[in-house]
């Protein structure tokens, strides 16, 4: 029976990478409240060193929507 179980997990798509967060924690929200606050630098900074680029312009647009994704997903947990 547990089989089964494991099996059905094969066409899992993790949360960040394709979430579902509320309007209020939209990843496009969240980065314009970035831009907003003049916090893109550092933004760019955790970027370069989460991911080992020395770049932001190295980055794929989908790792940086990705790492875009993960971020709303925390503060929306935070939020709560």
């Amino acid at each position: 029976m547990q089989h089964n179980i494991y099996k059905s997990l094969g066409a899992y798509v993790p949360e960040h990478v394709s979430p579902t967060t509320s309007k209020a924690l939209s990843p496009v929200k969240l980065k314009s409240a970035v831009d907003a606050a003049n916090l893109t630098e550092m933004w760019n900074m955790i970027l370069t060193l989460d991911y080992g680029v020395s770049t932001v312009k190295e980055l794929p647009q989908e790792r940086q929507d990705e790492f875009l994704n993960v971020m709303s997903l925390l503060l929306q947990a935070f939020d709560r």
